[in-house]
């Protein structure tokens, strides 16, 4: 079985929750861990599947059903926790949790519509690595330099990416019953409209609408506004959970 691998970083204050992150297609957990400076009160356990960073030419998984199966098999989730996923981690941590056992304190979905998901006319991962290098540089912006300039490396990304672009793209949603917890939407001011007001059929608890400033990677502008967010509502989460469960 592929290793799933986590990053783990903590602030200076004390821990009161661990906020589980998956990246989006083609990401790396080193862009989460860099959030610990601005999450105070949460350690940040940033979820690396393989075939990215470190691991790059390794194999990626190609499907949503494989790859939540690994993650709940391999990463330990300790209580109190959230997840929070950005794009096509969204989708991951959002299939996580209907696979544990025990219910986060919140659930983060970072710029992706609610399942099911429409069909995609033209799939990306079908294209040519020519294509779906040019189709990722004008949707997301240009790769890495140094990864473009290295035949190697760039043939080792698009693997990545084609992996995580066929798990979204071949992803079909089975209903189940819904979430036993909140569930935070974050969308950017600047990105294409998507009707995330159906992430409400997906739980039984409430579900916070917030728009950020900047386009589908506003996760990367104001990050410690963003960390600020995570914190206090996680924070106001496992407040309520500790009350209830003293009466």
């Amino acid at each position: 079985m592929a290793e799933i691998q986590t990053i783990e970083r903590a602030g200076s204050q004390p821990t009161v929750a661990t906020l589980y992150c998956f990246p989006h297609a083609g990401g790396a957990a080193g862009e989460y861990a860099r959030w610990a400076a601005h999450t105070p009160g949460l350690r940040i356990a940033a979820v690396q599947p393989p075939g990215r960073a470190h691991k790059l030419g390794e194999r990626a998984f190609g499907s949503i059903p494989e790859l939540v199966a690994a993650i709940v098999g391999q990463v330990r989730f300790t209580p109190p926790f959230a997840l929070f996923g950005h794009s096509l981690g969204a989708l991951v941590a959002y299939e996580v949790a209907r696979n544990l056992d025990r219910a986060p304190v919140r659930l983060f979905i970072s710029s992706c519509p609610p399942p099911p998901l429409p069909p995609q006319p033209r799939p990306l991962h079908l294209l040519t690595d020519a294509g779906l290098h040019a189709e990722i540089e004008r949707r997301w912006g240009p790769l890495p330099a140094a990864v473009a300039a290295d035949e190697r490396l760039l043939h080792a990304a698009l693997a990545c990416y084609r992996a995580d672009l066929r798990a979204l793209e071949t992803y079909r949603h089975t209903p189940a019953a819904p979430l036993r917890c909140p569930i935070t939407v974050l969308t950017g001011d600047r990105e294409p409209r998507s009707p995330m007001e159906g992430w409400r059929a997906h739980t039984a608890r409430e579900v916070e609408l917030r728009s950020r400033p900047g386009d589908h990677f506003h996760i990367r502008e104001d990050p410690a506004g963003l960390g600020r967010l995570l914190s206090a509502t996680v924070r106001a989460d496992v407040n309520r959970t500790e009350q209830r469960a003293s009466r």
